[in-house]
């Protein structure tokens, strides 16, 4: 749809509830008079902002429309130029190869002895029209094939750059589903709780059931953040989870797994080497996003992407809020032992759907492995999107 049609559109649509919202003013009760009057002039000023909107959109479209003409025309002339700059470099080449030739035809006419042949076998001296033809003949054969070459360097640097935007983009689509996924059961579980105040239940049943409600939300919240972290690895190799923590083993408990106590040691130069999430004010528990190579963290070897962390020495972080969890965490100095737990993410059916992956069987990550070099992993965030790094 051009810019110009999608504005009509919008104008239809805007006219339409205009006309809507003054029939509606229209049916207020005569003796508020006052309000529909105010209504009515107000109605006129969003016309009036909505008019000049339009008109200043059509000259911002217009003007968007000769700069890309123009631009094209400019990408155009470049390439030409630059097409025109390397030959005239290779001529100028072939000039001072020639000129040095005549040069040494010179001292050997002057009775010098110096030893010519093998430029003159290269570069045979001709005369002034021959080499005016010849000169003409290569420039017009040169010149097609550099500006090729010219015109597939930009558009390699073109196809690069919309790479780039592409992978930025399946990232950001992952996280919108993702995000989708999880309004879409919460706001299934209000309705739950919603139904549940209409019903005619009082005591201690319409607690039970109102927190089991609440219960099953923040479960799928916690496990939205987990997916969303371990979706941020390359598919092709998955992140490790704790032993016997798979979906299928934790399914009578509906994924969340046993508290666990990881030891872990660390120097005073150190830091952690993770990254956490989440916290009370997100709705869910403090969460490793990320485990950084090389640091104590992945040396433990018992900490896991997804993990929640209870408490660590001792110290309850259940009711943490982001700020405080990463100040304790900061904090902990040697020996430090850590209460996680881990909660499996449900794998949903429709993550298997060929329609989200690529010929490589990457969901939402297309060309990602040749650009992370230059820009790294994309990231799709959650519900729970502040992240802090324990390095």
């Amino acid at each position: 749809m051009s810019v110009f049609r999608w504005l009509e559109v919008l104008e239809k649509e805007f006219d339409k509830a205009f006309v809507d919202v003054d029939l509606l003013l229209g049916e207020i009760d005569p003796d508020q008079a006052d309000i529909t009057y105010e209504g009515r002039q107000k109605m006129t000023s969003l016309s009036s902002c909505f008019a000049q909107l339009c008109h200043k959109a059509q000259t911002v479209f217009q003007l968007n429309h000769k700069l890309e003409a123009q631009l094209v025309d400019l990408k155009s002339e470049l390439t030409d130029v630059q097409a025109e700059k390397v030959v005239v470099d290779k001529e100028v080449h072939v000039q001072l190869l020639q000129l040095h030739a005549l040069q040494l035809q010179l001292h050997s006419k002057a009775g010098q002895t110096v030893d010519s042949s093998s430029i003159k076998d290269r570069m045979p001296v001709a005369s002034v029209e021959d080499m005016e033809k010849e000169l003409e003949a290569s420039k017009k054969e040169k010149v097609k094939e550099v500006k090729l070459e010219a015109e597939v360097r930009m558009l390699k640097k073109e196809n690069e750059a919309l790479r780039r935007h592409i992978a930025v983009l399946q990232a950001e689509v992952y996280g919108a589903r993702l995000a989708a996924k999880y309004l879409d059961k919460e706001l299934a579980g209000r309705v739950q709780q919603i139904q549940l105040l209409g019903r005619d239940m009082k005591g201690p049943a319409h607690d039970k059931l109102w927190n089991q409600l609440e219960a099953e939300i923040h479960l799928h919240r916690h496990k939205t953040v987990i997916r969303a972290c371990r979706g941020r690895n390359d598919p092709k190799k998955p992140l490790p989870s704790p032993a016997g923590h798979d979906p299928e083993s934790l399914k009578k408990t509906q994924g969340v797994g046993p508290i666990r106590k990881v030891l872990l040691s660390k120097e005073d130069h150190e830091g952690l080497g993770i990254s956490i999430t989440g916290g009370k004010e997100h709705g869910v528990p403090i969460l490793i996003s990320e485990i950084h190579p090389t640091q104590p963290a992945e040396r433990c070897g018992g900490l896991h992407v997804g993990d929640a962390i209870l408490a660590v020495n001792n110290i309850n972080l259940r009711d943490a809020k982001h700020k405080e969890a990463v100040t304790i965490l900061s904090q902990q100095r040697g020996e430090i032992e850590f209460e996680v737990v881990y909660v499996a993410p449900e794998v949903d059916s429709d993550d298997e759907n060929v329609e989200y992956e690529d010929e490589t069987g990457h969901r939402y990550r297309l060309y990602l492995d040749e650009l992370e070099e230059g820009t790294g992993s994309s990231h799709a965030n959650g519900p729970a999107e502040s992240a802090s790094s324990l390095q």
